[in-house]
């Protein structure tokens, strides 16, 4: 509400409820429908819809408290954290020394605690962030190809093109042309 104050009132009489919950199955139905739909559509309509998604869930009446949430072990909230910092800096170079100190640790334990998490070493899990994001922007955006190149941290286009093309089999021009959302429209 502090960051959008025009939902106030809108949710000035609405209770949080701090138990988790089980779900009737009305309320269910929007849920899963919302969410399903959430798959597959861009980041804006998602923020959107989620908006929609929170009248549903904090005024609906048939549910029955499931018991308390469990707590987020370490190690998931330490990986959130990572997620949350790769998201607010991939445009930038992030260092190894800048991650791990984020999250409380020395550049070497959290080499080894990232690979072990994850399978993947933190390079190449900013690189797949990176190739996502851009994804989403060939797919929904009519920006060149150097440009969303750029805008998800490369500083080199032809290196740019050549991670993209070994990561998702196609030129970044080519998977345009298979999933942009202005071709089938």
């Amino acid at each position: 509400m502090d960051v959008f104050p025009e939902l106030r009132n809108r949710l000035a009489c609405v209770t949080f409820p701090t138990e988790a919950l089980k779900f009737g199955a009305e309320s269910l139905r929007n849920i899963r429908h919302a969410l399903s739909v959430m798959s597959r559509i861009d980041e804006l309509e998602k923020l959107c819809t989620m908006f929609r998604l929170l009248p549903v869930i904090f005024t609906a009446k048939d549910y029955t408290f499931a018991g308390k949430p469990m707590r987020i072990e370490r190690e998931v909230r330490r990986m959130q954290q990572v997620s949350t910092y790769v998201m607010a800096h991939y445009v930038h170079p992030i260092s190894l020394d800048d991650i791990a100190s984020e999250v409380g640790m020395n550049r070497s334990a959290f080499c080894s605690w990232f690979k072990r998490c994850k399978g993947m070493t933190f390079s190449q899990f900013v690189t797949q962030y990176r190739l996502n994001t851009a994804c989403e922007l060939l797919e929904h955006s009519q920006k060149s190809v150097s440009e969303i190149g750029y805008l998800v941290g490369f500083s080199d286009i032809p290196h740019f093109i050549r991670v993209f093309a070994k990561e998702k089999g196609v030129s970044p021009e080519k998977y345009r042309k298979e999933n942009s959302t202005k071709a089938h429209v």
